[in-house]
């Protein structure tokens, strides 16, 4: 029977579409507790922020409606989870305020009966990362009004992405465009820099010679006999220097003295003197070409401000330009005022340059390298002396013939709290044994340790010694084939599970890609018992887990509660096969769980038959 809607209906509609400000907060928040829950959803953003102090103190959650607005923006990453109503209403804020800078067109939806102008107002205070691209099309103009949206960015915005897809854009795009960059990073509050640009000396232009073009355009406003502003140049097919990469051809800027216009464009009204260099803590630099390592080389000797530094390169970075890289590194331990203490590499050629790395700065305190191994010998150099090393992070996506680099390491590193390795296959005949056994001897300050694709299916034991030395925080056991090649499966994992209980100070477990299927339920097993696990996290996702078994596991985990409630991750699972079974064993987890994730994952179209018969 066809719903007709009711005089509520239209009058929520009337609020929500037109008549909200007429009508006022005070109105609204005096009606009885249930119509405010019932008008909640159709609010916008504007007028739910605008309630929400209101209904705080009436005890009145928005927290459901926040989520249902953060859902537009979510895409196809994987959700976060929230716990307050603050942390989800600053994430829609921010993922509304990006689209505002940088979307050809805007949610229908989420931006029905919202004036532009008004939300921007608001949520820029809760802005603190900004995303500008060479293809921006905003819908605001920042740098419009008495007071602008950029003065308040310079106050809030302590992340700044460049990305830069070519380089032709218009003059217009390019002086607006640089005018925010140069605000936000020499009058700003700028500590974490990321770019992405096809030229291979951007950063050490950026952050050094468009120093100089700000200082002439200072010049020219105080000068009256020059009648022309300086404007950024290099969009101009004159200005751009192509040469041959190892990678195909590319482009770099040449430095020009006179960097000026025919016309005056934007004007900085701060810029009354030399501004000092920004202060830039963090620097990411995701690399068209190998070759851009050389601009990092150029400006990282007199870094001091630099706490960490990552570097992502599309294809494999030449060992050369490693080396380059650690006599760079060299120059800067020298200097009495460096600050540089992260360092994340992507990708290597060598094993071998994990040692290089190590020794050309020996004050890191975390490391994240990832290989793409080419075959040819390279001598190994010695590292001596303890290490200061405190979390690691090696990557491999090739087969390793020999696992030494990382065995010779670890004993040097006693301080490491923090371990991941992944994909670190070896030959047939080999084991990660000594791998486990190495770090149960070397490595006793551990709370963090994330072995994913690392074949342990005979590792049972050593897998165990490390948790009786190491005070295990977080476990991650993702895809390390724990069940492969063994009989008893089910009291397998309830042995694991018994070692694990011994180790009150565990929170998080993560046991993905493991093939546990009908096995899953020995995992509950973790609860039971006097001495019960405190896990607060427990992700079993992708284990071929059907309907059945995730029922025969939910009857088993309310049998034996967790001390408290858990997030509890099934994503991936072949739930679809009898939708029924499977949503009363959630049904049945939710009250034992604080967040329950879960998807509508389709397991015929991942083959999940043939596999989870394997």
């Amino acid at each position: 029977m066809e719903k007709f809607p009711t005089l509520k209906d239209f009058c929520f509609r009337a609020i929500h579409e037109q008549h909200f400000r007429a009508v006022g907060t005070a109105a609204l928040l005096s009606l009885p507790a249930e119509l405010i829950k019932e008008l909640l959803p159709l609010l916008n953003v504007c007028q739910l922020d605008e309630l929400q102090p209101g209904l705080q103190l009436k005890g009145i959650s928005t927290f459901s409606s926040w989520v249902k607005l953060y859902q537009h923006f979510q895409n196809k990453r994987k959700p976060k989870i929230f716990l307050t109503e603050q942390e989800v209403r600053v994430e829609v804020m921010r993922a509304m305020f990006a689209e505002l800078l940088d979307t050809s067109s805007l949610d229908a939806d989420a931006w029905k009966n919202v004036s532009v102008p008004t939300f921007a107002s608001t949520a820029v205070k809760s802005v603190d990362h900004v995303t500008l691209s060479s293809d921006m099309r905003p819908h605001v103009d920042l740098t419009s009004g008495e007071r602008t949206l950029l003065d308040s960015l310079e106050k809030t915005a302590e992340k700044l992405t460049l990305l830069f897809k070519d380089g032709r854009i218009s003059l217009d795009t390019s002086q607006r465009l640089f005018f925010t960059i140069h605000r936000l990073l020499d009058h700003g509050t700028v500590k974490h820099l990321t770019l992405r640009s096809p030229f291979v000396n951007f950063l050490s232009w950026l952050l050094g010679y468009s120093g100089h073009l700000y200082r002439s355009l200072t010049e020219w406003q105080n000068n009256e006999s020059l009648s022309t502003a300086p404007t950024i140049h290099f969009y101009y097919d004159e200005y751009l220097e192509e040469f041959h990469s190892e990678d195909g051809p590319a482009m770099k800027l040449r430095r020009m003295e006179d960097p000026y216009c025919e016309a005056p464009r934007y004007r900085c009204k701060d810029c009354v003197a030399p501004r000092p260099d920004p202060k830039i803590e963090s620097l990411e630099v995701k690399m068209h070409f190998p070759e851009q390592v050389a601009d990092v080389v150029e400006i990282l000797p007199t870094f001091d401000s630099l706490t960490s530094l990552t570097l992502i390169s599309c294809s494999t970075i030449p060992i050369g330009h490693i080396h380059d890289l650690a006599k760079a590194l060299r120059s800067l331990a020298s200097r009495p005022h460096r600050s540089l203490r992260r360092l994340a590499v992507c990708l290597l050629p060598c094993v071998s340059l994990l040692a290089v790395l190590l020794k050309a700065y020996r004050e890191l305190k975390e490391l994240d390298v990832e290989f793409h191994i080419i075959r040819f010998n390279a001598r190994c150099e010695e590292l001596e002396g303890e290490l200061p090393l405190e979390r690691l992070s090696v990557i491999l996506d090739e087969p390793l013939m020999d696992p030494a680099f990382l065995l010779k390491t670890l004993p040097l590193c006693p301080r490491l709290v923090s371990l991941h390795v992944s994909e670190m296959r070896l030959p047939v005949a080999w084991s990660h044994k000594e791998l486990l056994n190495t770090l149960a001897e070397s490595n006793a300050c551990l709370t963090s340790l994330s072995l994913s694709n690392l074949n342990l299916s005979d590792c049972l034991e050593e897998i165990v010694k490390v948790l009786r030395v190491c005070k295990l925080e977080e476990l991650d056991l993702t895809s390390c084939r724990l069940l492969e090649r063994c009989v008893g499966k089910a009291e397998r994992l309830r042995d694991l599970a018994d070692a694990l209980k011994a180790l009150p100070s565990l929170r998080k477990l993560t046991l993905s890609r493991n093939r546990l299927a009908e096995h899953v339920h020995a995992v509950a097993g973790l609860f039971s018992g006097p001495a019960a696990a405190s896990l607060q996290y427990l992700n079993v996702s992708a284990n071929f887990i059907q309907p059945a078994d995730l029922r025969v596991f939910a009857e088993v985990l309310s049998s034996r509660p967790p001390l408290s409630k858990l997030t509890l991750d099934v994503t991936d699972n072949p739930g679809d096969r009898d939708a029924v079974t499977w949503n009363a064993a959630l049904d049945k987890l939710r009250p034992l769980c604080h967040h329950l994730r879960t998807n509508r994952w389709n397991s015929r179209n991942a083959m999940a038959d043939h596999v989870s018969n394997m």
